[in-house]
């Protein structure tokens, strides 16, 4: 049918938008585009309906006009879970909704809104299925703003292009896009106040590789930040945590996606991963050397063992000590096929052990009480 077909094209569009909201500045063309379709296609969509758009949130369903989708399928089950939980049951938009209404709905739904309440909605009312009673939504009365992490919606989708451009493309990789990243990493970690364990919740991507780059990115951002860097290093810090597994990105997938434990010839490929990845990170013009010697040195341990075998008597690189920090609290932290996850206190309690030989004692000890 043509109109489920739109209200399908309206729904990824405000996933779209709602992702991009979260991750760029408004003036940013990832945030423009979608929310532009958006506007014009609710807009249409009200007007043939007779004056308004209503779209129901009903557990794992998210129903538009009479038609219902699967949330699941379309990537915004956390759109409806959020709603859910402000007990926001309906939306309805009416047909003379302006464009920066629809954006203001638009980062509000992203988490970086207005929440105080100062302005009433002209074109967008929030209800229950049940009744007429109207629940609280960020600059309708509500008091508190969603969640600070989502700040970071999006980000395991965006980043896992940027990973694959880099990989395929080398010098033409798209490299900027990994730079809104970080700052998107840091201005959540500005507001979420060093809440590490509640940020990296957020990521939920089935690329396990994707996932524990933004991870280990937030882990390591919110540790220079506890330095007296500029804002400018923590971003070339930041940028380089991100890119630190890139050599995997040109590994076999059937030993990177592999069930079961790596065996000694498979397990010698993956140790190879530091080096493929800098050496590819070499071509690329990255503004700063940060990137690759991080990506080289991020298995080195702080007693100079670990792999590819250090030729240097110098100790690693500090963003590659603070990067491998993080790096193995994150395994530790994840559920792998062949091993589940240890509970914080245990990954914290094996950090530990290895402090003085496999990482660096300031650095660790700064690590452990930020997450503690």
């Amino acid at each position: 049918m043509k109109a489920q077909g739109v209200f399908l094209e309206i729904l990824s569009d405000l996933v779209l938008s709602i992702q991009a909201a979260a991750l760029y500045p408004e003036s940013h063309q990832r945030v423009q585009e979608p929310l532009a379709r958006l506007h014009r296609r609710v807009r249409n969509e009200a007007k043939r309906l007779g004056g308004s758009l209503s779209v129901g949130f009903l557990g794992d369903r998210i129903v538009v006009d009479q038609f219902p989708f699967d949330a699941s399928t379309l990537g915004i089950g956390r759109l409806a879970g959020r709603m859910a939980s402000r007990g926001i049951e309906k939306v309805s938009i009416g047909e003379a909704v302006t464009l920066p209404e629809m954006k203001r709905f638009v980062y509000s739904v992203a988490g970086d809104g207005e929440t105080d309440g100062s302005r009433p909605w002209k074109q967008i009312s929030f209800g229950s299925l049940r009744g007429d009673d109207r629940a609280k939504f960020p600059g309708a009365g509500a008091g508190e703003g969603l969640p600070a992490p989502q700040v970071l919606a999006g980000a395991a989708d965006v980043l896992k292009d940027v990973l694959h451009s880099i990989a395929v493309k080398g010098p033409l990789g798209n490299v900027e896009e990994g730079r809104d990243i970080v700052a998107a990493v840091m201005k959540g970690l500005r507001k979420e106040e060093f809440l590490i364990d509640r940020m990296i919740r957020l990521q939920a991507s089935d690329d396990y590789t994707v996932a524990h780059s933004l991870n280990v990115c937030v882990m390591v951002v919110a540790q220079a930040a506890g330095l007296d860097l500029s804002e400018a290093v923590i971003r070339d810090i930041g940028l380089a945590a991100l890119l630190h597994d890139i050599g995997k990105e040109l590994l076999p997938a059937e030993i990177l996606n592999k069930p079961g434990k790596l065996d000694s010839g498979e397990f010698a490929k993956i140790s190879l991963h530091p080096v493929l990845g800098a050496t590819h990170l070499r071509k690329i013009s990255l503004g700063c050397d940060l990137p690759v010697i991080v990506c080289y040195e991020h298995h080195i341990r702080y007693d100079r063992s670990g792999y590819p075998s250090s030729r240097f008597p110098d100790v690693p690189h500090p963003a590659s000590l603070m990067t491998q920090i993080a790096d193995v609290y994150d395994a530790l932290r994840t559920h792998r096929p062949y091993r589940t996850s240890f509970d914080r206190e245990t990954a914290l309690g094996m950090l530990r052990e290895g402090r003085g030989t496999e990482f660096a004692p300031v650095f660790l000890d700064r690590f452990l009480r930020m997450v503690s």
